[in-house]
């Protein structure tokens, strides 16, 4: 579960790792708000970067979501492959959020799925050049790799992918991912 000094590590150094613990963990009930407001035909897998507690993690997140590691890697490959593991379990659409958006809601959600009806993937925008939320009716290479991952270029770079392969994509609106203490700030202002 969320520890002191490895959780938003930027937000830490900018206020304090107990203020860090303290906005991550409000992000997380967030999210499992929302985990919880979904749809039952709607299957939902919670996965951890660290090493942690199953029964820990079955109580912070209830008995609903299936929880497991996240895979090694940098955030491309952790998100390939809980993609794959999603489409390997029989998912016809699958949509991939972290916790850093307390914006996001459930239409959101559904609006992606509505989305990847009509094409292969859709995204979140954030307001930092990168994504909250990145769905996709298959495996797409160009979404994971060699990326510039948690810069102001991600999106762009990832639509410019997409388009020189042909592969049409949807949005969403653009949200605040929580970066840094003056994110925090805006969205709870």
């Amino acid at each position: 579960m969320p520890e002191l000094g490895k959780v938003k590590t930027r937000i830490a150094a900018e206020s304090s790792p107990q203020k860090a613990l303290e906005i991550y963990e409000q992000l997380v009930l967030k999210s499992r708000a929302l985990i919880e407001a979904l749809p039952e035909h709607i299957e939902i897998e919670v996965t951890f970067a660290d090493p942690f507690d199953f029964v820990k993690g079955q109580s912070y997140f209830g008995s609903r979501p299936f929880l497991s590691q996240q895979a090694e890697g940098d955030l491309g490959q952790r998100m390939c492959v809980a993609a794959i593991r999603a489409f390997q379990s029989g998912a016809s659409r699958v949509v991939l959020i972290g916790s850093d958006c307390p914006e996001l809601t459930i239409e959101h959600v559904s609006q992606a799925f509505r989305i990847l009806q009509d094409v292969p993937v859709v995204f979140g925008p954030a307001t930092d050049g990168g994504y909250y939320l990145l769905g996709m009716s298959r495996v797409i290479p160009e979404l994971f790799g060699n990326l510039p991952w948690s810069t102001d270029r991600l999106f762009a770079e990832t639509q410019e992918r997409l388009d020189r392969a042909g592969i049409p994509y949807g949005m969403l609106e653009e949200l605040t991912d929580i970066d840094t203490l003056d994110d925090w700030r805006r969205c709870a202002g």
